[in-house]
């Protein structure tokens, strides 16, 4: 394993053209600059990936200099032909993501729907088919408000 300040990479499984690092700590701005070397250096000593999987359970955190440094790293997969998997995501990843308009693009329009579904239930708090705006009633606060006009 290899340890940088808030960061540690290891490779978790290498085989059939897909690889396995597992990341451990923060990404950020301090971190970045590491986890980009790792990366680059796990990619020449596997020539023909085809898969690189992050298995993030340990992440624990990104800034925005860790989500541009993913950026790139999908970038330079794309490139070489190979595909990125972002597998064991937090809410808050998964959160960073989505606010940022990056999670379809790093993760996959099929897991991006997937989130949408659960979080949009989480949030209701209640089952499929509830909390959309034509159900919430007048307390609700995703409801939009209008000013009052002044008599």
């Amino acid at each position: 394993m290899t340890t940088y300040a808030a960061l540690n990479l290891a490779v978790a499984e290498a085989r059939d053209g897909a690889l396995t690092l597992q990341v451990v700590g923060a990404l950020d701005y301090d971190t970045s600059g590491h986890f980009t070397a790792y990366t680059s250096r796990a990619l020449a000593d596997h020539p023909g990936l085809r898969v690189l999987r992050l298995d993030c359970a340990g992440l624990s955190g990104v800034d925005s200099m860790g989500l541009s440094t993913l950026l790139g790293l999908r970038r330079r997969l794309d490139a070489a032909g190979a595909s990125l998997h972002i597998a064991e995501r937090s809410p808050r990843l998964n959160r960073l993501l989505t606010i940022t308009g990056t999670f379809e693009y790093l993760v996959g329009a099929d897991e991006a729907a997937e989130a949408e579904q659960e979080s949009s239930g989480a949030e209701s708090g209640a089952g499929p088919g509830h909390g959309s705006e034509a159900d919430s009633g007048p307390g609700d606060p995703r409801r939009t408000r209008r000013p009052q006009e002044r008599r």
